[in-house]
């Protein structure tokens, strides 16, 4: 289970205006629901919320003004232009129930095959796994130190906990070590003569 706490304000104002506001002093809007308690309106930073977004982490602790929720995304909103978070939806979670949440790839090491001519390309920075929350972890480690050139690491290598378990194919790559394939010019084509000009 994730430890990493987002914490946030209750949301006094309401309405679009407010909202508005709110966004163009850094805040996102959001709203917590589910488990038959009451939904809950809230700010949160929107610099916070977008690096635990855009880093897998979708299941969180939320610290609204001291009182604890498990809380997992279930819908983010964006500006325009899609780079910053303007508004999220959370459902309240317990510990011991079976959810699938999306959970950060980190990739430690350096694979011997980049020290042979090859480059490294990570195909999946986020899995979804199913298990009960308690049980899920906040990311996955996958040591790359012993990939050569050609190997791959695959969802079945990843040693996950009792319980857990990857939504993809057992046989997706998350990482590949490939040589690096070089282009070859294509070979100049003689230069047709002129209508009008003899060759001499």
């Amino acid at each position: 289970m994730s430890q990493i706490v987002l914490k946030g304000t209750l949301r006094t104002g309401n309405g679009t205006s407010d909202a508005r506001r709110k966004r163009l002093e850094g805040y996102a809007t959001g709203n917590l629901y589910g488990h038959g308690e009451a939904n809950v309106s809230f700010l949160v930073d929107q610099l916070a919320l977008n690096k635990l977004a855009h880093g897998g982490h979708h299941l969180l602790q939320l610290d609204l003004e001291g009182k604890l929720d498990v809380g997992l995304m279930k819908e983010l909103q964006f500006d325009t232009y899609g780079d910053r978070i303007t508004h999220v939806d959370f459902i309240r979670v317990s510990m011991d129930e079976v959810i699938e949440s999306n959970v950060e790839v980190r990739v430690i090491g350096t694979a011997k095959g980049v020290a042979q001519g090859g480059t490294m390309d990570i195909l999946h920075h986020v899995v979804t796994l199913r298990g009960k929350a308690r049980d899920l972890p906040e990311h996955l480690d996958i040591e790359v130190d012993d990939l050569a050139l050609g190997a791959s690491f695959r969802v079945g290598d990843i040693k996950l906990p009792a319980g857990i378990e990857c939504l993809l194919d057992a046989e997706e790559a998350i990482i590949m070590v490939h040589a690096v394939v070089e282009e070859k010019e294509a070979p100049e084509e003689d230069e047709e003569p002129v209508e009008g000009e003899t060759e001499s």
